[in-house]
């Protein structure tokens, strides 16, 4: 049977979502509702497992899974009023929006939280799920990889790093090439260069997945040598405490404290 998922939101994030779900080959329906209508059809135009309805109640009423892809501030009003039956499963992507807040809003429906991020649209995305949950795992799971976590404050360190830090990436690889680009080199190639540098990277990372970073770190830094003399200016201006500064800012943002 065909999965029937409905879309309540339908920005810019939810166009990555859609995205995802029609590359997956799987042919999920998609039910979409948004405020703006004309936005959701422009979407929809694109994709022709994406249908638009006039309410959310029509988008939520044939869906076994629901995403609910607006704004953390947002959630509230658009679910206000909506009725779920106890065998839907209600997805909240809204970072931020604790599980507890999102169930008192899903009546008999399942509530999770989930994150993926705008990779989803080629389907690489990394994927918070918290809690476990099969229907939800399976919608998910088109577009990218699933992983499910336990506890809010374990959902939070991950937002932290799949939402935040995957953002934080692109200003770095623009660092890194306009950089490359100053000493001399071709634009496109300085940022074909950074790609497939941090690309090799993450590569490497994967196919030796039982080994430490550390340890990865410790077979290619000679001592004495240039990736040596470079992590060491690094820590100097203090580099790599930078980037736990930057996610303990981000996890306290999402815990309202800051």
């Amino acid at each position: 049977m065909t999965p029937r998922v409905g879309i309540i939101g339908v920005g810019h994030f939810a166009g990555y979502l859609i995205a995802g779900f029609e590359n997956a080959g799987e042919m999920t329906a998609l039910r979409l509702f948004s405020r703006t209508r004309e936005r959701a059809e422009r979407v929809a135009a694109g994709h022709a497992i994406a249908e638009v309805f006039n309410s959310p109640q029509e988008a939520i009423d044939g869906a076994t899974v629901i995403v609910v892809a607006t704004r953390p501030a947002d959630v509230e009003a658009a679910l206000a009023g909506l009725t779920f039956s106890k065998d839907q499963v209600v997805v909240s992507v809204a970072a931020g929006v604790t599980l507890d807040r999102l169930q008192r809003l899903t009546g008999e429906a399942t509530a999770v939280r989930a994150l993926p991020v705008a990779c989803a649209a080629i389907n690489k995305s990394p994927i918070l799920l918290m809690p476990e949950n099969a229907a939800a795992r399976a919608v998910l799971e088109q577009l990218g990889r699933v992983y499910a976590l336990r506890t809010e404050k374990q959902f939070d360190a991950g937002t932290a790093l799949v939402g935040a830090f995957y953002a934080m990436i692109f200003p770095l690889m623009d660092h890194l090439a306009t950089w490359t680009a100053a000493q001399g080199l071709d634009d496109q190639l300085a940022r074909s260069l950074v790609v497939e540098t941090i690309s090799g990277a993450s590569a490497m990372a994967e196919h030796a997945r039982n080994v430490p970073f550390q340890e990865i770190w410790s077979s290619l830094a000679v001592p004495g040598g240039i990736s040596e003399r470079g992590m060491d200016a690094l820590e100097g201006a203090g580099g790599l405490a930078a980037w736990s500064s930057a996610l303990d800012a981000v996890v306290r943002k999402l815990r309202g404290d800051g």
